[in-house]
């Protein structure tokens, strides 16, 4: 079921696709005739992340930009188990259902990084292309938190993010003070975006739902002073992915390391690399240009 909605604190409009007793708030951009692209966000985004680049590609593409479950105007279940896996796969599953195309391109940074590469490895015969930005192949992710020590450090983050008040910490000076900590520092982030984000936080439940993404996650983060063996679910190959991948990575990021590129012709053996130098995690935000002409060719081969 999909119903039209009026726009939001967001100021655009959205629909919701159901996936069971969830709902998925999505905008779209473009003619729905077109060849669709699926948009997916990171933590702690929303569905305005991938807007500057999909206004860019919107006269040739069907742009699918939802707010992933926990997110924005999307339902927000309760409990952990709510947000494994294999539950936020249906939901990419009815997304691209949504699109009305047996195939589809799908993009992801972040959290809808991870998410996007598990989809295409699991249903490769849904995803025409892949497109991803500074979001690591999750059994390479896995790899390096264990056998790189600068990587580890850096994904300390997820034990904090799974504690017990993790949701009043992040908040404890309120949502604007939380985007001040994250975003005031890199230029390319906007005032609208700022509201926009501010109002996203600010949704009763909100930030603890999307917590629940780092609880249900079977990565696991050692601390930094023990040995640790890779997971078994990391160390065998099981999630390849064989359709085409344009992957963008700004070398400045501080969360995922350039080492999570590692091995990544063994598990992505159709794959290219597109880096920036003066980039960071930030990379749709920063270069929304040069990603949108990279996609329209990537797509348009």
């Amino acid at each position: 079921m999909v119903v039209t909605q009026h726009a939001d604190a967001f100021a655009s409009a959205y629909q919701f696709v159901q996936n069971g007793p969830v709902r998925l708030a999505v905008e779209t951009l473009g003619p729905p005739d077109a060849p669709p692209i699926l948009f997916l966000h990171g933590f702690p985004e929303h569905r305005g992340a991938w807007r500057a680049i999909a206004r860019r590609l919107a006269k040739e593409f069907y742009c699918i930009l939802p707010d992933l479950r926990g997110y924005g105007a999307s339902d927000k279940p309760e409990d952990v188990s709510d947000y494994a896996v294999a539950a936020l796969l249906t939901d990419v599953e009815a997304l691209v259902n949504f699109a009305g195309t047996g195939r589809i391109a799908v993009a992801g940074h972040d959290w809808g990084g991870i998410l996007a590469w598990w989809f295409a490895a699991r249903f490769p015969e849904r995803v025409e292309r892949l497109i991803i930005a500074n979001a690591p192949h999750p059994e390479l992710f896995q790899r390096r938190i264990v056998d790189d020590p600068a990587q580890r450090v850096a994904s300390q983050y997820l034990t904090k993010f799974r504690k017990a008040g993790a949701c009043d910490e992040l908040l404890k000076d309120g949502a604007p003070a939380l985007w001040d900590r994250l975003f005031a520092s890199n230029a390319a982030y906007t005032a609208d975006q700022r509201t926009e984000y501010i109002a996203a936080w600010e949704i009763p439940g909100a930030m603890a739902a999307m917590l629940k993404w780092y609880q249900a996650s079977p990565i696991v983060v050692p601390n930094t002073t023990i040995s640790a063996e890779i997971q078994g679910w990391a160390g065998a190959d099981s999630l390849i992915v064989h359709v085409p991948a344009l992957i963008f990575w700004g070398l400045k990021d501080s969360v995922f390391m350039p080492i999570c590129l590692n091995e990544l012709q063994t598990i992505a053996p159709d794959h290219k690399v597109h880096s920036f130098e003066d980039g960071s995690h930030a990379i749709i935000h920063e270069k929304p240009l040069e990603l949108a002409q990279a996609i329209r060719s990537f797509l348009n081969p």
